[in-house]
């Protein structure tokens, strides 16, 4: 399991299903796991429409929603793959960025353009504009993350739009400038059915929580000043069946929070977690953490080893140094072989292509790419690799 055949060392979603299989969303495909047996989804090999995911969701009926970056959502049952953007649907935008199922068998996706509502026979499409189902105006577009519960209550978290809560007959916003609330993002949110609190991860201001009502409900920061958290950015978060809460980090790895208020963090110096860059996390079924990393795979973590039980890595290739000016190495651990390669930046364009004979230690020189964040895909051996690295 050290080596799991992930596309990318980039994981930015996690599901997993009732009877154990795992899913990874990834910046370069899709990667399912069974017990130890993975298989990669691809444009190449699929009905994926894009390699570049966001978000994962496992809905009711045991099919797979994945949000993408620049073609919408995709639905997975197994067998037929379906495609929902706005080129046949009224989905407000290609890219999806958190997808959520409700108690209704609702589909909710939050895009950079609006939310989108699917009850399965109609789209109610929600954002900043008058148009805005119902008349309910959000005062953000760019929706990060989204929870709910069976009485209607919808929470939001946006891109500097505010925390939200929405219902079928109001909507309710925080930003910094209408009642001092700590950060304008929310990475993370969640609804604590058992405790009747409100917890929102947010990537500058730390955790904050909603005692009481929803409506008029006291707020509270925890921070690296006023408590032990080891971190203000926060980038997602979980909440186990003791009522535990898991808290991804970008800096500091994985953090536990109990219900006593206590933080215990796990990072790569004390449990085995190969980086401490988080991008998600998730508690599974059986109360393992799995978490995503920015540049290390997927992780398993036992709570009750304080350990990392398994590391999920791609079998891949690695620029080294990550930051650098266009010139680096291409570290890889396989047989020489002749293969193509691109360099392209975040959005897609591509600024670089050509064939090399692959082997450990390829020099690239001079590739004058402006300062920015790149990918380096490789293909020719098998499902094709990709690595990420800044240019600066």
């Amino acid at each position: 399991m050290a080596n799991a055949g992930l596309p990318s060392n980039t994981v930015t979603d996690i599901a997993i299903q009732a009877d154990g299989v795992a899913w990874a969303a990834t910046d370069w495909g899709l990667w399912r796991w069974d017990n130890g047996e993975y298989e990669v989804f691809q444009t190449s090999n699929s009905g994926l429409p894009d390699n570049t995911l966001r978000a994962l969701c496992i809905d009711g009926q045991d099919r797979l929603w994945i949000g993408t970056s620049i073609s919408g959502a995709v639905m997975f049952d197994g067998q037929n793959w379906e495609v929902f953007s706005t080129l046949n649907s009224p989905m407000p935008d290609d890219q999806v960025n958190t997808i959520h199922e409700d108690a209704n068998g609702w589909l909710w996706f939050g895009t950079v353009s609006g939310l989108a509502c699917f009850t399965g026979s109609e789209w109610r499409i929600y954002d900043s504009t008058p148009s805005s189902y119902n008349g309910r105006v959000l005062n953000g577009d760019h929706i990060l993350s989204i929870d709910s519960r069976s009485d209607g209550l919808y929470v939001l978290g946006t891109l500097n739009g505010g925390f939200h809560f929405l219902t079928d007959t109001s909507v309710h916003f925080f930003t910094t400038f209408n009642s001092g609330f700590w950060d304008n993002t929310q990475r993370g949110v969640l609804l604590d059915l058992g405790a009747n609190e409100r917890w929102v991860a947010t990537p500058a201001a730390g955790l904050l929580r909603q005692f009481g009502d929803w409506y008029g409900g006291t707020w509270f920061q925890y921070s690296n000043f006023n408590s032990d958290l080891p971190s203000n950015a926060l980038v997602d978060l979980d909440q186990d069946a003791a009522g535990n809460l898991w808290l991804a980090s970008q800096t500091a790895g994985l953090i536990k929070r109990t219900e006593m208020g206590s933080y215990q963090s796990f990072t790569s110096a004390n449990s085995g977690l190969p980086v401490n860059t988080l991008n998600t996390l998730l508690v599974a079924p059986d109360e393992t953490v799995w978490v995503g990393m920015y540049d290390g795979g997927v992780a398993r973590f036992d709570p009750t080893l304080g350990q990392v039980e398994a590391v999920m890595e791609p079998r891949g290739i690695q620029v080294v140094p990550t930051l650098n000016n266009g010139t680096f190495t291409l570290r890889w651990p396989g047989s020489d072989a002749m293969v193509r390669w691109a360099v392209s930046d975040l959005s897609g364009r591509e600024h670089a292509r050509g064939e090399a004979f692959l082997v450990d230690g390829l020099r690239f020189d001079g590739l004058h790419l402006a300062p920015g964040g790149y990918i380096l895909c490789v293909s020719g051996i098998g499902n094709p690799m990709s690595s990420r690295f800044l240019v600066h």
